[in-house]
């Protein structure tokens, strides 16, 4: 049986460190399976001129809510980029209760500048826990990894509500917060998203 996908001809970088050389690579399964000369496969993609290496990993992105609208999360998709990750400086979109997604949106607003009615008219608001925006964005898909980190803006509203910006955290709200930061950690150690 031939390999899914050959990328024939182009100077492959493997990420090592080391310089770039000619060969071609096999991918089979979703997986790099083989780098070397004159590979062949059911597919093969001419690759001549052009570098071949892994992908890109983007650790601070703000995609939390483009991600419902634009699948590819451009422009990092065209930039080698193979994996995102949202939830920097604080700012998520989960978790969130119905009566406080006016304040994310604001908060989004104020502080990326993004636009407002982008944002209601392009947010899914079909979740309310970290766990389940995190399941929803994995059902509708993206063309990159994803992943996200839980930001304290969003935790801190969702546990103390508007007291998020007016006072400290009680013991007990601390606490809460922790549970559900937890809560995330577990779902990603039981292979969820």
């Amino acid at each position: 049986m031939s390999p899914d996908l050959v990328i024939r001809g182009g100077t492959v970088f493997d990420g090592s460190g080391a310089p770039g050389r000619a060969a071609d690579v096999v991918i089979s399964g979703g997986v790099i399976r083989e780098i070397g000369p004159k590979l062949r496969g059911e597919r093969e993609l001419d690759a001549s001129g052009c570098a071949v290496a892994p992908g890109f990993i983007d650790i601070h992105t703000h995609y939390d809510a483009q991600v419902f609208w634009d699948p590819a999360l451009r422009p990092s998709s065209s930039h080698g980029v193979t994996t995102v990750v949202a939830g920097n400086c604080g700012f998520t979109i989960a978790p969130t209760r119905p009566e406080h997604h006016d304040v994310i949106v604001h908060t989004l607003e104020n502080v990326e500048d993004m636009d407002p009615a982008t944002l209601f008219a392009g947010i899914a608001w079909e979740f309310e826990t970290f766990p389940q925006y995190l399941e929803l964005v994995r059902r509708r898909g993206t063309l990159l990894n994803f992943t996200s980190y839980i930001g304290h803006s969003a935790l801190r509203l969702y546990v103390m509500g508007d007291a998020a910006y007016e006072r400290a955290a009680t013991a007990e709200e601390t606490l809460r917060m922790c549970q559900l930061v937890g809560e995330k950690r577990l779902q990603h150690l039981r292979g969820k998203p």
